[in-house]
């Protein structure tokens, strides 16, 4: 480089000579001294000037050698991007037809990442193999939405995705208990009707029924028993007059022992709440009745002079001190 800078020098130096020197000789008093000393002065300028560019050859060197060294840059491995999608009118993507779970794979299986509601549009970025879920950036991650709950534009442009999620693991079916064969409950035993107590009775039968009760206030000192035994279709004539009827008489199931067989029919009747039909009395006394007191509730029936059952049970209830009691017994004949 500097051989062609010095050549290149003395090239102007022959140059100028050959210019100057026919310039001076037609100058009719430039003497040959006169010329030699202008010769020598160019010759002084040339070397002065190539001097200089020596001087700057050798500054040029220096720069050179004490330049700051082109830095080359290697690139420092960074993070993965955060996707963000960059649409445009060829894109492909979906618009979302309702509200749709976006999942984390291509299934009902995979996990839900989150929702999209109707009108959403995300980028298109993948599918599955068999074209039924779409592959989406949602929320700066990949995730998938079912294609027919989606509306995609350019879905042709829309490559299988090349890494898909490996489905999460099957749950092991636990096998669902049998509950226990329900026991039907047992059914409540049927209450058979009380048998008629007054059936395979011969002769007239139960004859008598109880027509009338009525309950009169004695203070509950005791209980007494006014009985009538009428012929209803004679008028309620009265019956049995010094005869054998009797009634047998239970208080709450149990035998009221006082009444029985020798409680029967006086020569006399009694003037009572039907009239002077009641010819049977009889009055127990308190320690003679089950509990020690009237109030309870009572069965009666009546009985021949032979001890045979002579009517159905009947039934009555005293409370307080009700304790007299009138009944009528009536014969239809």
């Amino acid at each position: 480089m500097r051989m062609k800078k010095i050549r290149l020098a003395l090239l102007i130096v022959v140059a100028l000579l050959a210019i100057a020197v026919p310039l001076y000789a037609q100058d009719a008093g430039l003497t040959l001294e006169t010329l030699a000393a202008k010769v020598e002065a160019m010759v002084e300028l040339v070397a002065t000037m190539s001097d200089r560019m020596a001087s700057y050859e050798e500054r040029l060197a220096v720069l050179e050698a004490t330049a700051t060294p082109t830095v080359t840059l290697t690139p420092s491995p960074t993070s993965p991007p955060t996707l963000t999608p960059t649409a445009t009118s060829q894109s492909p993507t979906v618009t979302i037809s309702g509200n749709v779970n976006v999942r984390a794979g291509p299934g009902t299986n995979y996990p839900i990442l989150g929702q999209a509601s109707l009108g959403d549009q995300y980028p298109i970025s993948g599918k599955n193999p068999a074209g039924g879920w779409w592959q989406i950036i949602y929320g700066g991650q990949y995730a998938w939405v079912y294609s027919p709950l989606v509306t995609a534009t350019n879905p042709e442009l829309v490559q299988v995705a090349p890494i898909i999620p490996t489905p999460p693991p099957t749950p092991v079916p636990t096998a669902t208990p049998i509950p226990p064969t329900p026991v039907p409950p047992t059914p409540p035993p049927v209450t058979q009707p009380p048998a008629d107590p007054c059936a395979g009775i011969g002769g007239d039968g139960c004859k008598f029924r109880l027509r009338n009760t009525d309950l009169r206030n004695n203070g509950g000192s005791e209980l007494k028993l006014y009985i009538g035994f009428v012929h209803e279709g004679r008028g309620d004539e009265v019956q049995g007059i010094g005869g054998s009827y009797y009634v047998e008489l239970h208080k709450d199931g149990i035998h009221v022992a006082a009444v029985n067989n020798s409680t029967r029919g006086g020569n006399s009747t009694h003037q009572g709440p039907q009239g002077n039909k009641y010819n049977y009395l009889k009055a127990v006394p308190l320690g003679q009745v089950p509990g020690g007191n009237v109030a309870g509730h009572y069965t009666i029936f009546v009985r021949d002079g032979n001890g045979e059952r002579d009517s159905q049970n009947y039934t009555f209830s005293v409370s307080g001190g009700n304790g007299e009691v009138w009944l009528i017994f009536a014969q239809n004949n």
